[in-house]
């Protein structure tokens, strides 16, 4: 038996198509996420994004996102990247504090959750191949 899972590879969230491509443009913008070309074979619409070695996967699906249910980013200036978002009119929402983090939530434009978090010591960010060497 292998060894179990070792990382994630991606988070899928979705939009209504008449908000695509506002949510699209609001992960580039305000997150500054690359977004990235999705392989040949996947449905079309929506769109992918790379952060480090994860992505996010936007699909288009009439929806009704959760309230509570997010995909939390990690951050290098939580201070500068809050106020860009507040400057772009996202609504920021506080989180109970975590010794050693800051951290708080806003939504895209389709109402999903994203929570932002920076960690007072860096966090070290591997990837599945230097994960995976850990565990051999």
């Amino acid at each position: 038996m292998g060894s179990g899972v070792v990382g994630f590879d991606h988070v899928a969230i979705t939009a209504p198509e008449e908000l695509l491509d506002e949510v699209l443009d609001w992960y580039v913008r305000c997150l500054n996420l690359d977004r990235i070309e999705k392989p040949e074979g996947t449905r079309s619409g929506g769109g992918w994004f790379r952060a480090g070695a994860q992505e996010v996967h936007v699909t288009v699906d009439p929806h009704n996102p959760p309230r509570s249910a997010h995909f939390a980013v990690v951050v290098d200036d939580f201070a500068g990247l809050v106020e860009g978002l507040r400057v772009a009119g996202s609504h920021i929402e506080q989180a109970s504090a975590i010794p050693g983090r800051h951290r708080c939530y806003t939504r895209d434009p389709a109402g999903n959750r994203v929570e932002i978090v920076a960690y007072d010591e860096p966090k070290a960010i591997v990837s599945y191949e230097e994960r995976s060497e850990e565990r051999n």
